[in-house]
């Protein structure tokens, strides 16, 4: 497909099947007003952004919107086609069960609160599943969910820092080939001063500027990758990794098995499991369960 455009070109680094494994590029019209300069966000915006709110909100009160994380092609491409047709109130428990139960933020610090919250979202998602898909969605829809709880337990935490980092997801647009290759990624890891050119190119030209130099940075680039064969072998062994991790990471739920049959019996059932688990305050788990039940009180 092509999108009419400006006149900078974006690459799609393909793997030429044809000419001995040696990737080649494709190049056409570039999207209006794409940037890939890096850009600051505060903390107060990303939580925003995360639907996230450090205030607490009255006993009863549902925060109107909850936005989703964005992961990768693949898994936002199945949720955006899982929750199609459904009701907002259905769409917003998944964005709160992704934003607080999968992937909250640093104010839950806690590692053993997280994975509780973690394993409670799963049974969650499994009571969504059951009550508002059909079948073949419902198995999709925990495939997917399974995919995101496995990226959440790769998060480490620098020492240092303080600062959390999860696994690089493997992105390939929707539609290219098994054997794509990401160019943005492969640049930025071993070309890092390229990138940069690369970025206020393109930066440039959405600005109404020439963008002078970037198709010769390309270029150049991928004469580099063509004499480091090695680049794209690595590049191709993190993918499988990481797509091995994502499909076949089991999780241990002490939730597990909770009754779907109706919201009241669901709740219940998770609260019993909860009086269970060994934390003495279970407060972060009752609270997150009466968050998702009132979003879900009026759904179709």
């Amino acid at each position: 497909m092509r999108i009419e455009g400006g006149a900078a070109a974006l690459p799609n680094l393909y793997r030429d099947t044809r000419d001995a494994g040696a990737p080649k590029l494709e190049y056409g019209p570039a999207i209006p007003g794409l940037k890939h300069d890096s850009v600051e966000i505060s903390e107060a915006s990303r939580r925003l952004a995360e639907g996230i709110s450090t205030r607490e909100l009255p006993p009863g009160v549902v925060q109107d919107r909850y936005l989703r994380r964005m992961f990768n092609s693949e898994i936002d491409g199945s949720l955006n086609r899982l929750l199609e047709g459904k009701s907002p109130e259905v769409e917003q428990a998944v964005n709160f069960l992704i934003s607080s139960n999968f992937v909250p933020d640093e104010s839950v610090s806690d590692e053993g609160e997280r994975a509780a919250l973690l394993e409670s979202g799963l049974s969650q998602a499994k009571f969504i599943a059951d009550n508002y898909m059909t079948e073949s969605e419902a198995a999709d829809f925990m495939t997917t969910m399974n995919k995101i709880a496995a990226y959440a337990k790769t998060r480490t935490v620098d020492p240092e820092t303080g600062k959390a980092s999860y696994i690089e997801l493997p992105r390939r647009p929707e539609g290219a080939p098994g054997d794509y290759i990401d160019i943005d990624y492969l640049m930025k890891k071993y070309d890092p001063e390229a990138a940069k050119q690369a970025a206020a190119s393109l930066k440039d030209a959405s600005s109404g500027g020439s963008g002078s130099g970037f198709a010769k940075i390309l270029m150049d680039f991928q004469r580099k990758l063509a004499n480091h064969p090695e680049w794209t072998r690595e590049y191709r062994g993190e993918v499988q990794r990481a797509n091995d991790l994502l499909n076949n990471a089991k999780i241990d739920n002490r939730f597990a098995g909770a009754d779907t049959s109706s919201l009241d019996a669901f709740l219940q059932d998770m609260n019993g499991k909860f009086r269970d688990a060994s934390f003495e305050s279970k407060d972060f788990l009752t609270k997150n369960l009466e968050s998702f039940s009132r979003i879900l009180d009026n759904a179709k």
